[in-house]
C-alpha cells in the first residue's frame, strides 16, 4: 500500500475518533470509547506505517519538510496518549488528541509529494535517535498543555458550581495535577536525551557541538523555561491553577518557536556544523 493511500485512512481513521470522542462526551458509554481508543490505534498504525514507508524513500526518519514534521509529531501524540490512557483513564482528552491526529495528518496529506532528501551531512545513525527523542518530548509537553486546559476549565466549573454530566466524566482536579507533573516529566527527560544525543552527533561528527543558530537558541530556552517549572514544582510547591497556567505559557512558546524556526528562520542547524 502507497504511503499516499496510508495516510488517506489515517486520516479517516482520526476523523472517526474525533467524531467517537465527542459523542463520547455527550453519552458517555464504554462502547463509545472504546470505538475512539480503537479508531486512534487504528489511525495511529496506519500513519505510522506511512511514515516508514516516506522515511525508506529518503533513507533516513522523513522530517525534510514542515509537512513531514507536522505529521511526524501528531503520529507520536496520538501514540503518547493511547499509552497514557492505558493507565491514566483519561478518555476525555481523545475528544482533543483526535482533531490533532486528524489536522497532522491531513496537512501531510495535503502537502504529499516526493520523498524530499536530507542533506547527505544529516543522514547518520544519530538524526532518527535525536529527532525521535525530540518530538516525543514534545508529545508528552503538548499533552502536558492538554491536561492544563482541562484543569483550568473544571477549577472554573467547580467554583461557579456549574457541576454538568461532562463534569462527572472528568477525573478530580489533584489526578489532573499528578497527570500534569508526569507529562512534564517525561517531557522534560526526553527533551534533555534529545539535546545530548545533539551534542554528541555534533562533538562526534563535525568537531563542535554547539551552534549559534535559532533552533538550537529556542532548544536551550524551552528547556530552561520547562527546567524552572519543574523546580518550582518540586522544590517550592507549584501545583494547581499556576502549574497550569504555566504549562500553558510554556507549550505556546514552544509552538510559536517550532512554527517560526521552520518557517521564518530555519536555519542550517546540525549543517552548521560542517
Amino acid at each position: 500500500m502507497s504511503e499516499a493511500s496510508l495516510l488517506r485512512l489515517a486520516t479517516v481513521l482520526y476523523l472517526a475518533g474525533t467524531v467517537c470522542g465527542g459523542l463520547s462526551l455527550l453519552n458517555p458509554r464504554d462502547a463509545m470509547r472504546r470505538a475512539t481508543s480503537f479508531s486512534l490505534a487504528a489511525g495511529f498504525l496506519l500513519q505510522g506505517a506511512g511514515i516508514v514507508v516516506r522515511s525508506f524513500e529518503v533513507g533516513t526518519i522523513a522530517v525534510g519538510t514542515l509537512a513531514d514534521q507536522t505529521g511526524l509529531f501528531a503520529c507520536l501524540l496520538v501514540g503518547v496518549y493511547l499509552l497514557a490512557q492505558v493507565r491514566y483513564r483519561l478518555a476525555v482528552l481523545g475528544a482533543m488528541v483526535g482533531p490533532i491526529g486528524f489536522v497532522g495528518t491531513l496537512v501531510a496529506l495535503v502537502a504529499h509529494g516526493g520523498a524530499q532528501d536530507v542533506p547527505p551531512i544529516l543522514r547518520s545513525p544519530w538524526l532518527p535517535v535525536h529527532v525521535t527523542l525530540a518530538f516525543l518530548g514534545n508529545a508528552a509537553f503538548a499533552l502536558a498543555f492538554l491536561v492544563s486546559i482541562v484543569y483550568l476549565w473544571q477549577e472554573r466549573q467547580l467554583k461557579s458550581h456549574s457541576v454538568g454530566q461532562l463534569m462527572r466524566l472528568l477525573p478530580p482536579l489533584e489526578t489532573l495535577d499528578n497527570v500534569n507533573f508526569k507529562f512534564l516529566g517525561w517531557g522534560f527527560v526526553l527533551l534533555t536525551l534529545s539535546i545530548v544525543s545533539g551534542v554528541l552527533w555534533a562533538e562526534l561528527s563535525f568537531g563542535r557541538m554547539w551552534s549559534w543558530e535559532p533552533r538550537t537558541m529556542w532548544t536551550t530556552i524551552i528547556w530552561i523555561l520547562y527546567a524552572v517549572l519543574l523546580h518550582g514544582r518540586v522544590t517550592v510547591g507549584w501545583g494547581g491553577r499556576r502549574a497550569a497556567a504555566l504549562t500553558i505559557v510554556g507549550f505556546g512558546v514552544l509552538f510559536v518557536a517550532f512554527i517560526g524556526v521552520n518557517v521564518l528562520t530555519p536555519g542550517r542547524h546540525a549543517e552548521s556544523f560542517g
